[in-house]
């Protein structure tokens, strides 16, 4: 039996130049109303906008972007450059909404360091949060410009003072519940203590080897895990009785929220730069958006002497604040606090870097309750584990027939540097400074 082909439409349509004009100019028109409303109210202003309207420009680009997204603008000549003034404003204005929300909430975190550090950082907060405003108002400019050159009649400057944005700040039923305390697990608390430190520890050696500053991923990776963190904190340690007696843990609290906001505007930096910047380099619409910039030196700038520094300044600070709460709570910090050293075996001690001389480390690394670790080539060996230290002796050996290898060891304090004199002694292995560069002494 012959059975006929039944055709089915394509899902996709491509627009002639008149549905352009009739059909999607008026879409667009409509959808752009309210941002560009929004852009005319940001650029009246020679100050800081209020967080409230920063919000409402955070939905409106957030909405306009997937707009022209849905219709494949970032596919199309004519509207590609009008796609990326839209997303280089919402990713601007995603690092300004972190700041502006952060600036505003910096007295109220119990940060542990002096006044004049305090007063520092909030400068040097503020001159960024207006350098990233300034961007916005020079992108919005060239996005009424572009707006007009593609015919939407609705950039017009609004006469009527309107309210575009909503009150962030909301009303809520008296907090008549009593409340009770938290209950108190020593164990979960000292864990998320020790976590925090291992967190800290990991952004140490990653800010200090000065690795991917502009790369989304690594950045997502520790913005994750200080959010977690804070999560961890509010759901095990808040009013519990051990934050009651002993504030410091309410240090620890501001140290990690600090921290998190700076690596969410570290995260739209990073992601504005690898998605749009990066993809465009050398083109004329690189070079139009760069213009209200500066120079791609000016984004790392950002990132890694001012955000990133930062959070390795707060996190240092947060390693003295635990070293004092295990005082408090009767514990030996030196076996707990996160330490980090370089090592380097010169390659003609190879024949003294093999199976046998080498396995007793992991006697010692058991010794402690914390895990240490052995890093290599991006390649991570818990020293506990024989297993895997089998594993790595052949792989460090093999390089070690060539040239120097540099390992990493890290966990707690005690065991470190136990483990550092025995590489010392068993291969000649000698330390490597991790230099890392602060803006706060």
């Amino acid at each position: 039996m012959n059975m006929k082909k039944i055709k089915t439409p394509s899902l996709i349509n491509i627009m002639s130049e008149k549905e352009i004009n009739e059909e999607f100019l008026p879409q667009l028109e409509n959808a752009t109303k309210n941002l560009f409303k929004i852009l005319y109210q940001l650029n009246s202003s020679l100050t800081l906008p209020p967080r409230e309207l920063s919000f409402a420009l955070m939905k409106e680009a957030d909405e306009v972007e997937s707009f022209l997204d849905e219709f494949g603008a970032n596919q199309n000549r004519k509207f590609f450059f009008f796609r990326e003034l839209v997303a280089t404003i919402r990713w601007f204005n995603f690092y300004l909404f972190q700041g502006l929300h952060l600036y505003a909430r910096l007295k109220h975190y119990k940060l542990q360091i002096h006044t004049k550090e305090f007063k520092q950082f909030k400068t040097e907060l503020k001159n960024h949060l207006m350098f990233a405003y300034k961007v916005i108002k020079k992108i919005s400019n060239k996005i009424f410009e572009e707006g007009k050159n593609l015919g939407l009649k609705s950039i017009k400057k609004s006469t009527t003072p309107e309210k575009l944005f909503p009150q962030l700040q909301r009303k809520i039923l008296p907090p008549d519940l009593v409340i009770e305390k938290t209950e108190e697990k020593e164990e979960t608390i000292f864990k998320i203590l020790i976590k925090y430190l291992n967190v800290c520890e990991e952004f140490n050696l990653f800010y200090c080897r000065k690795r991917e500053f502009l790369k989304e991923e690594p950045v997502e990776k520790y913005r994750s895990l200080f959010h977690q963190l804070e999560s961890l904190y509010d759901t095990y340690v808040k009013n519990t009785n051990y934050e009651i007696e002993i504030p410091d843990f309410q240090k620890i609290r501001g140290h990690i929220a600090v921290s998190w906001h700076l690596l969410e505007m570290a995260k739209s930096i990073a992601h504005f730069y690898e998605r749009h910047i990066e993809k465009l380099q050398n083109s004329d619409i690189y070079y139009k958006i760069m213009d209200c910039i500066g120079d791609e030196k000016k984004l790392f700038e950002i990132t890694e002497k001012f955000l990133f520094s930062f959070v390795l300044k707060f996190s240092m600070k947060g390693k003295e604040i635990c070293e004092t709460i295990f005082n408090k709570m009767g514990k030996k910090p030196e076996e707990f606090l996160i330490e980090t050293k370089i090592l380097t075996i010169p390659s003609y001690r190879i024949e003294d870097f093999h199976i046998r001389p080498i396995m007793p480390v992991t006697q010692i690394a058991n010794q402690y309750s914390l895990d240490l670790f052995l890093y290599f080539k991006r390649k991570k060996y818990n020293l506990k584990s024989p297993i895997e230290m089998a594993i790595a002796i052949p792989d460090i050996r093999e390089d070690l027939s060539k040239e120097n290898v540099q390992i990493i060891i890290q966990g707690p304090r005690a065991g470190v540097l136990k483990i550092v004199e025995f590489f010392k002694e068993k291969v000649g292995a000698f330390e490597q400074e991790l230099k890392c560069e602060i803006l706060m002494s």
